[in-house]
C-alpha cells in the first residue's frame, strides 16, 4: 500500500541472544523472561513468574523493554520457531533467557503494540520454516533474522492496525489465518 516500506529486520534494530546461567541460579533473585512467556503470549507478561540471580551488568546487557521483540531461538520442531513475543512494558532488572533472540528497534518506527501483531504472524511463520535449516533441532540464528523483510505502515496506519485486531480478537484472528493456509 500507499506509504509503507518494507526493510529488512537488521536496519530496524539490533539482535542479541539471551543469558546464560547454571540452574542453580533459577528459582530466586530478579525477573526472568523464559522461553514459555514468549511462546505463550503474544505479549510479554509484565509480573514474569520466572526469577534468576543476575548482576546489575547483567541486567543491562540482557534488559527487556518495552518495544523488544522475543523470538525463540530453538525449537524440537521447526513449526515452533521464531515463535515471537512483544514487551509492551519495560521490566526493571529483568533478563531473558538464552533460548532466545532479542530485537530491540533503533527508533520508533514500530509501535509495540502493531509488532506483536506483525512478529507474530503466520506468514513469519512460514518465512522461517521456508528459510531455515534442520538437523536434529530447529534452530533460528541473528542473521537469518536479520534478513526478515517487515512491512512498516506509517505509524497512524498501525495505531489503526491495532485497534482493529484488538477489537477483532488476535486469537480469532489466528485461527482464521491458520485454516486459511
Amino acid at each position: 500500500p500507499r506509504g509503507w516500506r518494507i526493510r529488512r529486520l537488521r536496519y530496524l534494530g539490533g539482535c542479541a541472544n539471551g543469558i546464560s546461567k547454571d540452574g542453580a541460579a533459577f528459582g530466586r533473585g530478579n525477573p526472568f523472561v523464559s522461553y514459555g512467556d514468549v511462546y505463550k503470549n503474544c505479549a510479554i507478561p509484565t509480573q514474569v513468574t520466572g526469577l534468576v540471580e543476575s548482576s546489575e551488568s547483567e541486567q543491562i546487557l540482557y534488559s527487556v523493554k518495552r518495544g523488544d521483540v522475543f523470538f525463540t531461538r530453538t525449537s524440537e520442531t521447526i513449526d515452533e520457531l521464531g515463535t515471537a513475543a512483544t514487551c509492551l512494558a519495560t521490566i526493571s532488572k529483568a533478563t531473558f533467557a538464552g533460548f532466545l533472540i532479542r530485537f530491540r528497534p533503533n527508533d520508533d518506527s514500530l509501535i509495540p503494540e502493531f509488532s506483536k501483531y506483525c512478529f507474530r504472524s503466520p506468514t513469519l511463520a512460514r518465512y522461517f520454516r521456508r528459510t531455515s535449516g534442520i538437523v536434529k533441532r530447529a534452530s533460528l540464528s541473528q542473521n537469518l533474522l536479520k534478513n526478515l523483510p517487515v512491512c512498516i505502515p506509517p505509524s497512524d496506519e498501525q495505531r489503526e492496525i491495532v485497534a482493529y485486531l484488538d477489537a477483532e480478537g488476535a486469537d480469532r484472528l489466528a485461527r482464521v489465518t491458520s485454516e486459511s493456509e
